[in-house]
């Protein structure tokens, strides 16, 4: 009798440890999920009081297929980077940090072919800049591969950032293969009914917002951070 009565209480005992557990376990899910999502610090943070320019490159092949995509896209990181040193409440990251006309760093490209045989260490002291954001585009799609009927925008590119100083540049940050896709976690084959329109575009600003998220503050998504 007295061993079963033991018994009770000890079975009663793990009960209400379970339950106190599972409890917690679900208090602690809420409190992990009602937490704000992570702040990820600058990538790079040299930006502040310079001239900074972005110039992209893409080869002639791609130009072809894409004659606006080297405008755009310059237009989209460098428009994003402006904006943003406009505000009041401006990252300390781009105080005081000025911008040239995005068309007239592209017709500069445009003005001189020849720059392309060059390397990029040579070209930038040629530009009236101190800090130059140099995107090299190495794939951009609309549409998969595999199934062209459907649409699936991806971008990969190299990014570099130079400090030009005395006549001089030299790279001090570089990014390899970044890429964004739009829709984002879509799938592989593609989605129906979005079209090229939509999907260039969305496509350059998933990778815009990329680009500048190297050189600021930013709030990450917590499945973006986690993953």
């Amino acid at each position: 009798m007295r061993f079963q009565l033991r018994w009770r209480t000890l079975c009663c005992f793990l009960i209400l440890c379970l339950g106190t557990l599972a409890a917690g376990c679900q208090v602690f899910g809420v409190l992990a999920s009602a937490a704000p999502d992570p702040t990820v610090d600058a990538s790079y943070k040299g930006l502040a009081h310079q001239r900074v320019a972005v110039m992209v490159w893409c080869d002639h092949a791609m130009a072809i297929d894409w004659p606006n995509l080297q405008i755009d896209l310059t237009r989209g990181i460098q428009g994003r980077l402006q904006d943003m040193a406009r505000k009041k409440d401006h990252p300390k990251e781009l105080e005081g940090a000025t911008f040239p006309m995005p068309e007239s760093v592209v017709k500069f490209q445009r003005d001189h072919p020849e720059l392309e045989a060059e390397a990029i260490t040579d070209v930038a002291p040629r530009m009236d800049v101190s800090r130059l954001i140099y995107i090299e585009v190495q794939q951009f799609a609309t549409r998969p591969q595999e199934s062209v009927e459907l649409f699936r925008g991806s971008l990969t590119a190299n990014l570099k950032v130079l400090e030009v100083s005395s006549g001089k540049a030299k790279v001090v940050f570089q990014q390899e293969k970044l890429q964004a896709e739009f829709p984002p976690k879509s799938l592989e084959e593609g989605t129906p009914s979005l079209g090229d329109v939509q999907t260039y575009e969305k496509t350059l600003e998933a990778f815009s917002t990329k680009v500048v998220n190297l050189f600021v503050p930013h709030v990450e998504p917590r499945e973006e951070f986690d993953r």
